[in-house]
C-alpha cells in the first residue's frame, strides 16, 4: 500500500525471481496513498475478494521484508490462516511514560482489556493475538467470515480521538473467531520513518540513562554480595591461624667456648 519506495520495490523484484515457482505475485490496480488507513485496506480488500487470488499480502509502503519472507508461505503456510512478520515502530507502551522502539507483536495484556506490544524472541515460531499490518497475510476465508468494513478506527465518541487502530480492532475480531496470527521472529522487516533527530537524541539519552540505571543496581548487588562473602571470611577465619609459624628465638650462650 501507498508509494512503495525504492528499497521495497528492489527487495520485492529480488522475491519474485527467488519464488517465481512457487508464488505468483499479483499487484493492485493502484497504489494507495494520503488516504485514511482503515478506507485504503478496505478498497484493497474488495478488489482482492473479485479476484481468483486465495491470499492477500498487505505490505506498507515503508516496510522492507525480510529476504525469505515468503518462506512463511511456501514452507509454513499449511499450518495457518493468518500470519505475518514483525517490524520495529515507536510508540509508548502501556504502563510507559515516553516512546519506545518496540516490536509490532502484540498480546493480551493481563487484567486488561485489549492488546499490547510484547517482548519477542531473536528467533522460533509462534502463534500471537495480533500483529500490525504493515506485513501481514490474510486467507480469503478469514475475509468471507468477516463484515463490513473489514477495517475500521475506533474512535472516542467525545473527543474524536482515535482509540484503537485499524490493526488492533482486525486483530481481537478475528480472534473472536477462534484466529491466531503465525509468525517467525527470525523474518524481522525493516520500516523506513522521517523521524526529528531531537526524538532521536532524546530516545537515546533516556535509554542510555535506563541502561546505566539497570547496570548500577547489577553492580550494587554484586559488590554487596562480594562484600559479605569477605565479611563472613573475617569471621570465620582467625588472621593469626593465616600467618606463618616461625620457630622461637634461641639465645646463643653467653661467654667463651672452648674448643677441645
Amino acid at each position: 500500500m501507498g508509494t512503495r519506495s525504492d528499497a521495497q520495490v528492489h527487495k520485492l523484484r529480488e522475491m519474485e525471481k527467488k519464488y517465481a515457482d512457487k508464488i505468483e505475485l499479483v499487484y493492485p490496480e493502484k497504489c494507495v496513498h494520503r488516504m485514511f488507513h482503515d478506507h485504503a485496506r478496505n478498497k484493497t480488500v474488495d478488489e482482492f475478494m473479485k479476484s481468483d487470488c486465495d491470499l492477500m499480502w498487505f505490505l506498507d509502503s515503508d516496510v522492507v521484508p525480510n529476504d525469505n519472507a515468503l518462506d512463511v508461505v511456501t514452507i509454513h503456510g499449511d499450518k495457518w490462516k493468518l500470519a505475518g512478520l514483525p517490524y520495529p515502530v515507536m510508540m509508548t507502551p502501556s504502563g510507559e511514560s515516553t516512546p519506545q522502539v518496540v516490536f509490532t507483536v502484540y498480546k493480551s495484556i493481563k487484567d486488561k482489556m485489549g492488546l499490547g506490544a510484547a517482548n519477542i524472541p531473536k528467533e522460533g515460531l509462534d502463534f500471537v493475538e495480533g500483529i500490525a499490518t504493515g506485513c501481514i497475510f490474510i486467507r480469503k476465508e478469514v475475509i468471507e467470515k468477516l463484515d463490513k468494513p473489514y477495517f475500521k478506527f475506533v474512535y472516542d465518541e467525545e473527543s474524536r480521538d482515535i482509540k484503537m487502530g485499524e490493526d488492533l480492532d482486525f486483530c481481537l475480531r478475528v480472534n473472536k473467531l477462534g484466529y491466531k496470527f503465525f509468525i517467525d521472529y527470525s523474518m524481522v522487516c525493516r520500516h523506513y520513518k522521517n523521524v526529528d533527530l531531537l526524538d532521536v537524541n532524546n530516545y537515546a539519552i533516556d535509554f542510555s540513562n535506563k541502561c546505566m540505571t539497570v547496570f548500577e543496581g547489577q553492580i550494587r548487588s554484586q559488590l554487596s554480595k562480594i562484600y559479605m562473602d569477605k565479611k563472613f571470611r573475617r569471621n570465620e577465619v582467625s588472621p593469626a591461624s593465616t600467618l606463618r609459624a616461625f620457630p622461637e628465638k634461641t639465645e646463643m650462650p653467653s661467654g667463651n667456648i672452648n674448643k677441645s
